[in-house]
């Protein structure tokens, strides 16, 4: 431990809450979730509710996820005044498929938080207007967006103008200060980790980092596909850079796999992909799938969507892909994939 954080900790056992607050901090970026929440907990005890909002979010969003007690205490930092705390209630609002008129309560907390000086909530009412109490309401497709089939085994589809520019334009806007290098998912931990096949960068965001643009891009996206909005994972934007790439994968999990064969029992088969692609100013960069003798390099706004598995549920060996490099420019994309719905 370094000097530093000895000092926080000294003044965090002195029963320093700002200390406290930062010692969880300092915890949660280490990944001991366990002391982060800890430290947390101490500090919301003294009346910290950025504390409190901060231990609210670590439950909703790291391993052991507690949703129940993160919400409950999320909406008691939201009361007791935390913009914040207000904002990410309208987040958990919006994408509570079974909440009547959750759309309308998502306004309202974003209503709430910018009115308590949250910069982002303002801008996000600014950029969707007054009208977004669906997917419907607000004017996502840039034309027609018929879905039109490239293949029928495997199933690969392909829908133009499925967003507007100014949709794609926010979305890259939200990615490009949070991107790190992109990682492989790794079945004997869970987590991701870096490898040389992937040279990319990407960002996740959980329900923490979400905005009302995602969650009804989320939802129009659920519709399209087929599955309920529960069944989807963090969204991911992906940002190549000349040079880079993401050689031949797949993306449903092997079952033979002890590691994937855990995570499909938990959390179901990842059976679809969805690409939503950002801009179109580059060269290079298509999406390959080579055992189809198949690229695909979408227009501003267009989609992609694959099947992972077979109509009978198996993994789909034809759907190896791999994201050329780049040869000039910059790519942006965004990646949702779907699980299997639970059954």
């Amino acid at each position: 431990m370094d000097v530093e954080v000895e000092d926080i900790e000294r003044r965090a056992l002195q029963g320093d809450s700002e200390a406290q607050l930062a010692l969880g901090r300092h915890f949660e970026s280490q990944e001991d979730m366990k002391l982060a929440r800890g430290w947390y907990a101490r500090a919301a005890k003294q009346g910290s509710v950025a504390a409190l909002r901060s231990l609210a979010i670590n439950l909703l969003t790291h391993k052991p996820v507690v949703q129940s007690d993160g919400v409950n205490m999320l909406r008691s930092a939201a009361d007791k005044g935390d913009a914040e705390a207000a904002y990410i209630c309208g987040m958990l609002a919006a994408q509570d498929g079974d909440l009547d008129n959750r759309w309308r309560m998502a306004r309202e907390c974003l209503e709430r938080a910018a009115g308590r000086g949250w910069a982002f909530a303002r801008a996000q009412l600014e950029f969707l207007g007054n009208d977004f109490h669906s997917s419907s309401g607000v004017a996502m497709a840039a034309g027609a967006t018929e879905v039109r089939s490239v293949f029928e085994s495997p199933r690969i589809d392909v829908i133009e103008r499925y967003i507007e520019p100014a949709i794609c334009d926010w979305l890259i806007e939200r990615a490009r200060p949070r991107l790190s290098r992109a990682m492989v998912y790794d079945p004997a931990t869970g987590r991701g980790r870096t490898e040389q096949a992937r040279s990319n960068s990407s960002i996740a965001f959980n329900i923490a980092q979400s905005d009302l643009v995602f969650m009804l891009l989320r939802e129009r996206i659920a519709s399209t596909v087929g599955v309920a909005l529960a069944n989807l994972e963090p969204s991911s934007v992906l940002h190549y850079s000349p040079g880079q790439q993401f050689e031949p994968h797949y993306d449903f999990l092997d079952p033979n796999v002890p590691g994937y064969a855990k995570d499909v029992a938990e959390n179901g088969q990842r059976i679809a992909t969805f690409l939503l692609y950002l801009n179109d100013d580059y060269e290079g960069g298509e999406t390959d799938f080579p055992k189809l003798g198949f690229r695909y390099k979408g227009r501003k706004g267009d989609a992609l969507l694959f099947w992972n598995v077979t109509s009978s549920g198996d993994p789909e060996e034809q759907t190896l892909h791999a994201g050329r490099p780049t040869t000039a420019g910059e790519k942006w994309l965004l990646s949702q994939w779907l699980r299997q719905p639970a059954r």
